[in-house]
């Protein structure tokens, strides 16, 4: 039986499918892509006998995504689960499993680990590690696949080399700044969603940074809730052309759960339609013209939520939990059709970790 432990955050997948339009000569362009249904689930717990526990999510160039799960009752035991609209693909073990996965074009997964990467590549080829000398959790993988960057454990920035696992630069944070997620922008440089523990009234605000890809600071931080004391970040994601999208929570008055989105300096704020809770994870159009974000409350179905980043306004919502949830990662396909959603439904049952296919 899965543990209290998950029961927030064990795995339910839903994978949903995109609708949209084409444009003719003259007329609007295509759409935005939207998630409108749920259709049937896989059981994530069959993996191990005493269920999993869901540590990250990445799309794969070919379709669908890639779960990266430990086992409930041996964390160091991890298994790589391939996930696409026909269930649950070859499993695939890793030992002394990391925290944060990431699928190079080729179809390598890349598992950062403290003080290590593991490399497993497609098609059955045997697991490789390299030591790495630096150590922390929040990572983003370059476009190429062949840089990383990583926010240590000592308050810096680290960019290393995804092959061989040789730090190439680094560059300290101010004092005070905490990184909550990374993303790295086309041009190859890390934007950093970060908590900026410097303000006069000793109140964190949420702020936003980046740098270019030798580690030189090009802007910020930008604080993202100028209009309140303190505020709390929580998800990143950068588009195409290098805006910055995050969730984050500010204040307690009306409207505390926002989407920000940032373009230069120029910073734009919305609220999260609905939900009782930040989301943990979103996923944007390449584009950048819509946010898919996992929400849950009172005043919407379970499940995910399109949210035009021009307006504001929902443009659809996919229902994932007959009733309430709780929901984590969040990974949008490389071809833009289906998305995955890690999470679990609250029910008089057990929780159980299940992979749900929309469309």
């Amino acid at each position: 039986m899965p543990s209290a432990r998950r029961a927030a955050c064990s795995a339910l997948v839903a994978l949903v499918a995109v609708t949209g339009c084409t444009g003719v000569e003259g007329e609007p362009g295509p759409a935005p892509r939207t998630f409108t249904e749920n259709f049937g689930s896989a059981d994530l717990d069959s993996v191990a006998p005493a269920g999993v526990d869901v540590l990250d999510l990445a799309a794969v160039p070919d379709g669908g995504s890639l779960a990266l799960v430990a086992d409930t009752a041996d964390p160091r035991v991890g298994y790589l689960v391939p996930i696409s609209q026909e269930g649950l693909g070859d499993v695939r073990r890793v030992e002394d499993v990391g925290t944060q996965l990431f699928v190079t074009p080729d179809g390598t997964a890349l598992v950062t680990g403290p003080g290590r990467l593991t490399r497993v590549p497609p098609g059955g080829a045997l697991p490789t590690v390299v030591e790495v000398g630096v150590v922390g959790d929040a990572a983003a993988l370059s476009p190429d696949g062949r840089r990383l960057y990583l926010a240590t454990d000592d308050g810096r920035l680290a960019a290393v080399d995804a092959a061989t696992g040789e730090v190439t630069a680094t560059t300290a944070l101010a004092e005070g700044l905490t990184v909550q997620s990374l993303a790295v922008r086309p041009d190859g440089g890390p934007t950093a969603l970060l908590s900026d523990a410097r303000a006069p009234d000793l109140a964190d605000v949420a702020a936003l940074a980046t740098w270019d890809d030798d580690l030189q600071q090009t802007a910020g931080p930008i604080e993202l809730a100028p209009d309140q004391p303190a505020s709390i970040p929580s998800a990143l994601q950068v588009t195409d052309d290098g805006t910055a999208v995050a969730t984050l929570t500010a204040g307690s008055g009306d409207d505390p759960f926002r989407v920000v989105t940032v373009a230069g300096e120029e910073v734009t704020t919305f609220p999260i339609p609905g939900t009782d809770r930040t989301p943990a994870d979103l996923a944007v159009s390449p584009d950048g013209r819509v946010a898919y974000l996992p929400v849950v409350g009172f005043e919407v179905e379970s499940g995910v939520v399109t949210l035009d980043l021009s307006d504001g306004d929902q443009l659809a919502a996919a229902q994932l939990c007959p009733g309430q949830g709780a929901f984590g990662q969040v990974a949008l396909a490389a071809d833009g059709a289906t998305l995955t959603v890690v999470g679990s439904c609250t029910t008089a049952q057990a929780p159980t970790s299940l992979a749900f296919i929309a469309g």
